[in-house]
Order: C-alpha cells, then sequence, then structure tokens
C-alpha cells in the first residue's frame, strides 16, 4: 500500500482482502488515509461484481489455504502416518495411475542445476543444492489441495534413487505433505486437502 501511495497511484481496486488477520485491512486503510479511492469488489450484491470477486478469490485460494491455520493445528505427517496407511496411498496412487487420473508433475531439468560442480560432492551434497524452483512448489501445492496425492517425476534432476528421496524430502517439508513411497527418481506425496 506505502508504494502505491508513493508511487502517486490515485484509485485502487482490491479483488480480495488478505485474510491474514495481522493485515485485516491495513492497506485499505493506509491508502484511503492518504487520499486514494478505494473500491472493493464485492462490497455491492450485482452480477458481474461477485463474478469479478470469485474470480480475484480463485486466484488467490491456495495461497490463502496455506496462510490459514488449521483448526486442529499442524499436524506433522511424518508422525501418523504409519505402514499401513502408506500402503493405503501407494493403493489408491496405483489405481489413479492405471486409470490415468493421477497428478504427475515432472521437474525440469534447472540451467542453473547444470553448472554446480559435483566433483567430490556427496550424493546428498548434490541434492540439497539443486534449486526447487518456487513456481513448481506451487504447482505442486494445487496438485495436493485438490487432489491429496502428486507424482513426482524426478529423473530430469537427479541420478540415483538417494537423491530423489532427498528432493522429494525437500519438497514434502516446504509443502507439509508427506513422502509415501519413492521408487527410482519418482516420489509419491500425500497432504490432506483440508482446512
Amino acid at each position: 500500500a506505502t508504494s502505491l501511495v508513493m508511487a502517486g497511484v490515485n484509485r485502487v481496486v482490491v479483488g480480495y482482502r488478505d485474510p491474514n488477520p495481522r493485515v485485516d485491512g491495513g492497506g485499505i486503510c493506509v491508502l484511503e488515509d492518504a487520499g486514494v479511492d478505494v473500491h472493493v469488489i464485492g462490497k455491492k450484491n450485482n452480477g458481474m461484481e461477485m463474478e469479478a470477486a470469485k474470480e480475484c478469490s480463485d486466484l488467490v485460494k491456495y495461497f490463502v489455504k496455506r496462510i490459514s491455520p488449521r483448526e486442529d493445528g499442524e499436524e506433522d505427517l511424518d508422525d501418523v502416518i504409519n505402514g499401513k496407511k502408506r500402503r493405503i496411498l501407494r493403493s489408491i496412487a496405483g489405481r489413479q495411475k492405471s486409470s490415468g487420473t493421477i497428478q504427475q508433475v515432472e521437474l525440469p531439468k534447472d540451467k542453473s542445476s547444470s553448472s554446480i560442480p559435483t566433483d567430490g560432492k556427496t550424493i546428498d551434497e548434490i541434492a540439497n543444492s539443486i534449486p526447487i524452483h518456487h513456481r513448481n512448489l506451487e504447482v505442486i501445492d494445487r496438485y495436493l489441495w485438490d487432489h491429496e496425492v502428486v507424482l513426482l517425476r524426478l529423473n530430469n534432476i537427479v541420478q540415483k534413487k538417494k537423491g530423489a528421496k532427498i528432493v522429494g524430502g525437500r519438497i514434502a517439508e516446504a509443502l507439509n505433505a508427506h513422502v509415501a513411497q519413492v521408487i527410482g527418481h519418482t516420489v509419491l506425496l500425500y497432504r490432506p486437502g483440508f482446512p
């Protein structure tokens, strides 16, 4: 909001208010206090405006899910997923793979990772130095919210199964997901699709 005021913007249309209680419309107040005309979409109950508000909400729905506190608290899935639950997840993934409905993400080879020196480095060091881009995390996150299980194909970025396990673990940790299985260069991730 401050940047918009400093840039001399005189009108702002807000498509979606940040649900974070620490923010709670603070940016709108900053803008209004500076004399900026602020219009929040969705306050008027007309059809076009409500449709625009829905489109704005859809743009940020995964972000909102990610920042919203869960009612049950953040549980560590590694603590609650046991062997039996992993078998069930593998079975579900197998059925989805057979029917062609499983969500798959193939991480592309990163140009900068080809310049990572591997001389004398262990597989752990190499796998931990591979960059995981936020765009890939956003796609995986969206699929986890919508489908709960995602198959990651990592053959473009790691050479060994151990590397796939490490990179898959890094992605799982970033998204509060669980690595249910690693086969070769493929990692099966799981995360419940709520709050």
